[in-house]
């Protein structure tokens, strides 16, 4: 594989005496493009990337372009940048010499030295991108693909290649086997834990990895070249812009913008006038094409974070991007809880908190829309533009968990009284699930309990998966009390969610009962709904062009719900649920 190194001179400077420098130059759009990569946040089939841009906006760079066309339109903000690789010789800043530069600025010359990754063939970059990984998280290079996991992207391959005549995929011919598309693996080998990875916070780094590893494992059993350049949703571009020297951690539309524009003013008088006149001299098209667009591209002012920690460059995207211009709080959340290893994370979790950022709510969050196990997996918003719409909004999630982890917020509608915080005042310090908080060195119950990976976690899973168990469909996206589709759901929303959980504290509450384990958790929600009609959500409530989040019928559906539940001899009137007074009788 060939490489190239471009030089460029440039100011290093430094804002504090610390060891961390920035280097500020300027390059052709088209230049970058060569050696930055933009690692995106995409959903790939079930799994994400570990990416931490948003996916391009394809307006917006739209825009760009037409701005760019002006030569006279500047934008001043520099792209920001961070290296990947610094060693080998990668990315090299010599000073000048004989100069007396300050303790803060040097002026030298800036040397960016970079694969020609486009040579090589898609398996090379899935195995380089694994290695990587692996560097990241050494314990993964132990680990292997589940046994589930390969004989699903088998079957996929057996449709778009021509896998008969290797021997491991003749069982998946369709044709020999009349295999049903939903027919469920039940070998023993083939279950969510088959690759020795039990879900963690850190499993998303595994998810990616795993899809990675499980392709280069197909495409090595193929034995003959793979010359395509993408494989089961994953493409050469996607796998080099985790490959690049130098990350680009903002102005990535700037940046495509830029080389937009510069093949638009390519195809344009004179520039297309001298392009034909090369190709009839007998210069090679692309290669002319190239050297235009290279000539006439924007330069860009760049400015580099020398650092090759992961966990810095999200953290200065995260920073940048809910500063200056604020991303939606799902895609800000999935990136910052699922773009690092928790070693990576560990280095900058507490600059992230004084910046304002939740991280802790983010990965509490995650955990739930990600983990097989949650009674929320895929039914939460993640931000990505690819994703189901009709989901729960991250912040509905966000909220029942402070109800859960924080004791608080357990209002119900209506009422002043929060039951969860009242519940915490009297009964957590006496619960058996948190006697052991001084063993375990915390400094009160209630620390113990809140904490990330703390009891509340699984009474919060145990909870919401009894709840769904008993009072909704998981299976019929029809039923008006399916376990999904916010948007016609009448258990499965913001308000319906948020009226059980406060009346199951307050149920706690009134009932003077703690929680021992959460083993428990089944038999308190039996108890709690009592006689209560399963068949509650699942009534059409005619709520047609009602707006279900309004103060009032906030109000109205908590005393409905609590009512009930407390005195269930009869279903509430239908026609109470689109009022925003009190029910009837």
């Amino acid at each position: 594989m060939t490489s190239s190194t471009t030089s460029y001179r440039a100011v290093r400077i430094r804002q504090t005496d610390s060891e961390e420098w920035l280097i500020l130059f300027a390059a052709p759009s088209t230049e970058i493009y060569r050696w930055a990569g933009i690692p995106q946040k995409k959903a790939i089939g079930s799994q994400e990337t570990t990416g931490f841009q948003r996916e391009e906006d394809k307006k917006r760079i739209k825009d760009l372009v037409e701005f760019y066309s002006n030569k006279n339109n500047i934008i001043q903000n520099p792209l920001l940048c961070a290296t990947r690789q610094t060693n080998q010789g990668v990315v090299e800043f010599r000073r000048d010499e004989n100069i007396d530069h300050s303790p803060f600025s040097e002026t030298g010359l800036l040397t960016i030295k970079s694969e020609n990754l486009e040579e090589l063939s898609l398996l090379d970059l899935l195995r380089k991108v694994k290695c990587d990984l692996e560097e990241r998280v050494p314990n993964l290079s132990t680990e292997q693909p589940s046994d589930k996991l390969l004989r699903e992207l088998k079957r996929q391959a057996y449709d778009i290649l021509d896998l008969s005549e290797i021997g491991e995929y003749e069982d998946l011919d369709p044709d020999k086997n009349e295999l049903d598309e939903n027919e469920e693996l039940t070998d023993n080998d083939d279950t969510e834990e088959s690759a020795g990875v039990v879900f963690s916070d850190e499993s998303h780094i595994y998810d990616f990895w795993e899809e990675v590893s499980a392709r280069v494992r197909l495409l090595e059993e193929l034995g003959s070249p793979f010359e395509k350049n993408e494989f089961l949703g994953y493409t050469k571009d996607a796998m080099i812009s985790f490959l690049r020297p130098i990350v680009v951690v903002d102005g990535q539309h700037r940046l495509r913008g830029a080389v937009e524009s510069a093949k638009y003013l390519a195809s344009t008088r004179p520039y297309s006038e001298e392009l034909e006149q090369a190709i009839i001299n007998g210069e090679d098209p692309d290669s002319a094409q190239k050297a235009i667009e290279h000539r006439i591209a924007r330069r860009l002012p760049i400015s580099l974070l020398v650092t090759d920690d992961p966990a810095e460059h999200v953290f200065q995207f995260v920073v940048v991007n809910q500063k200056a211009t604020p991303i939606g709080k799902a895609l800000l959340g999935t990136i910052v809880s699922t773009s690092l290893s928790n070693e990576e994370l560990s280095r900058v979790s507490e600059r992230l908190e004084k910046s304002g950022i939740q991280l802790e709510e983010s990965r509490a969050v995650a955990y739930f829309s990600r983990n097989p196990q949650s009674p929320f997996h895929k039914l939460v918003e993640r931000g990505l533009n690819s994703e189901n719409k009709d989901v729960l909004q991250w912040s509905v999630l966000l909220s029942l968990v402070r109800i859960f982890q924080e004791l608080k917020g357990g209002r119900l509608f209506g009422e002043k009284n929060d039951y969860s915080e009242l519940w915490k005042e009297n009964y957590l310090d006496k619960s058996e699930i948190v006697s052991d908080w001084q063993e375990k060195g915390f400094t009160s119950a209630f620390d113990y309990w809140s904490q990330l990976e703390g009891p509340w976690r699984d009474v919060f899973a145990s909870f919401w998966s009894s709840v769904r168990d008993k009072l909704a469909d998981s299976s019929d996206a029809s039923a008006n009390n399916y376990w999904g589709s916010p948007r016609t759901s009448n258990i499965f929303n913001k308000v319906s969610l948020t009226i059980l959980a406060c009346d199951f504290f307050q149920f706690l509450h009134e009932r003077c009962l703690e929680i021992d384990s959460v083993e428990s958790i089944p038999s308190l929600v039996d108890t709690w709904l009592g006689n209560v009609n399963v068949a509650y959500f699942n009534r059409g409530w005619n709520l047609s062009g009602v707006r279900k989040d309004t103060p009032a019928r906030r109000t109205q559906w908590a005393k409905l719900w609590v009512n009930y539940r407390k005195n269930p001899k009869r279903l509430p009137f239908v026609s109470d649920y689109r009022a925003e007074v009190g029910p009837k009788g």
